[in-house]
């Protein structure tokens, strides 16, 4: 297997990992997080944002855009792959340019107070559309990177 193959297989994993937290973020986690009162789901919103840059996910999530970017120079002729890595990029963008700026907001805030009810409404909106939104680039990132990886492997000669 050559490195552009495996460095290919490691982004779709990898993106196949961050997408299936993304999109159970988005359909179970939120809701459920919607439905309790504000001061509650503002509080362990704001200890899963505390927690969340630790070295499994951050592994993961950076580890995936070093393997999509590699993989995109590498591969400019290849097509799936290099869609792939842009898609999980995009969303990997999204991240860092929309959902950790209403992390931030998040955690500025005092649980139980007006503008805290205020504010988490507003996040639990936005940031739940977007992170839908960077699931499906993640997903659909993977499938990019490992079509294209195994189309590799699979369509050479023995």
């Amino acid at each position: 297997m050559s490195l552009n193959n495996i460095v290919s297989t490691c982004g779709a994993v990898g993106s196949a990992v961050v997408g299936g937290v993304y999109t159970n973020f988005s359909a179970r986690v939120m809701p459920w997080l919607g439905s309790l009162p504000d001061a509650e789901a503002i509080e362990t919103m704001q200890k899963f944002n505390r927690t969340a840059v630790q070295v499994p996910f951050t592994t993961f999530f950076f580890g995936t855009a070093i393997a999509s970017a590699w993989t995109v120079v590498h591969n400019v002729r290849k097509e799936d792959r290099v869609v792939g890595g842009i898609l999980y990029l995009a969303g990997w963008v999204l991240t860092i340019v929309y959902n950790v700026p209403r992390n931030n907001r998040l955690a500025d805030v005092v649980a139980g107070t007006a503008e805290g009810a205020q504010v988490w409404h507003v996040y639990l909106d936005e940031w739940t559309s977007a992170n839908s939104v960077r699931a499906v680039l993640s997903l659909l990132g993977a499938v990019g990177l490992g079509v294209g990886a195994a189309m590799n492997v699979f369509s050479k000669p023995q």
